[in-house]
């Protein structure tokens, strides 16, 4: 979505200005080039962003500025800050450009898709520390036959901000990480468990554990796989991290074969169990809940209906809305 070389339909906005009042003719590119220099904290890397030059965004803004007859940023110590004009505009200028990009994907959409086809696809992005098997299956049953399109970003702040600009409709981030700006729920609470590879016998608890015997864990860092051995210490068991960096998706598996043992949802662990692994309550700190975060366009009946199917029937918290 550039200003150079792209189709744009006009969005008219009606301002009151401090003389007069008037309708003014703001494009959505202008409205693209204003969201990125905040998003992106500074005209180069908003250009960069957009795919065009430095003065191209220079000369949208001040054209937008001129066709609202306002200034939207001031420079202080060689850096851009926004007016209160500009902080006033923002929230309007990012729900446009959202909204645009959500129009014309349905547009897009509906040119691929034949009468009675497949439904729109909806992007969501997960990290290694998702519920990945409860919340697809949540949405193959909320919606069948719509086309789900996972997308795996590690980092929740760049998944928040693909959130931001439309290039995925949601994300699951650890609650700590849950933004202002955005439509977030807690997702029901996650079982963990650990998971324990074939011929560590009949094993229900953790206290059930043989302290005689090392046991290997594997972790998708190395912080959380530390995380794992200290919780072991205190009850007496000696572990060590023999692998980390693991993908959350690949422990199952590793753990199946025999590899170590390792910290996961309850559902992934179904397929160790089936192994003749043994499967272990773990305490899982409040910390490491999660929500859903999307932006409220058309997308949205589809994430609560998700909801509704992972929580199956119980209350899961309250939408916050802080935009």
């Amino acid at each position: 979505m550039t200003p150079e070389g792209t189709r744009r339909t006009p969005v008219m906005l009606q301002l009151h200005r401090s003389v007069h009042t008037d309708a003014v003719n703001v494009t959505t590119s202008m409205l693209e080039c204003f969201v990125a220099i905040v998003d992106e904290h500074g005209l180069g890397n908003a250009a960069r962003a957009l795919g065009v030059s430095q003065p191209t965004v220079s000369g949208t803004v001040r054209s937008l500025e001129t066709e609202l007859g306002v200034e939207l940023f001031r420079r202080e110590a060689n850096t851009l800050v926004l007016s209160p004009e500009g902080a006033a505009l923002l929230p309007l200028a990012r729900r446009t450009v959202l909204d645009h990009r959500a129009a014309e994907r349905v547009v897009d959409e509906l040119r691929t898709t034949n009468p009675g086809g497949a439904a729109p696809t909806v992007r969501i992005a997960l990290s290694d520390r998702s519920t990945t098997p409860e919340l697809i299956a949540a949405f193959v049953a909320a919606r069948p036959g719509s086309r789900i399109d996972v997308v795996t970003i590690a980092d929740p702040a760049e998944a928040l901000a693909q959130v931001r600009t439309g290039q995925i409709d949601c994300a699951v981030v650890p609650d700590s990480d849950a933004p202002s700006d955005l439509v977030h729920e807690h997702l029901p609470d996650d079982v963990r468990v650990l998971a324990l590879p074939p011929g560590s016998g009949h094993v229900g608890t953790l206290d059930q554990l043989d302290a005689a015997v090392p046991l290997a864990v594997l972790a998708p860092t190395h912080r959380v796989g530390v995380g794992v051995v200290d919780a072991l210490a205190g009850l007496g068991i000696v572990a060590t991290v023999v692998l980390s960096g693991v993908p959350q998706q690949a422990l199952p598996g590793l753990v199946a074969h025999g590899i170590g043992a390792a910290v996961m949802s309850e559902s992934m662990a179904r397929s160790v169990a089936a192994a003749g692994g043994s499967v272990v309550p773990w305490p899982a700190p409040p910390s490491e809940r999660t929500r859903i975060v999307y932006s409220p366009n058309w997308v949205a009946p589809l994430i609560n209906s998700s909801i509704d199917q992972l929580d199956r029937g119980q209350s899961v918290g309250t939408k916050t809305n802080h935009s």
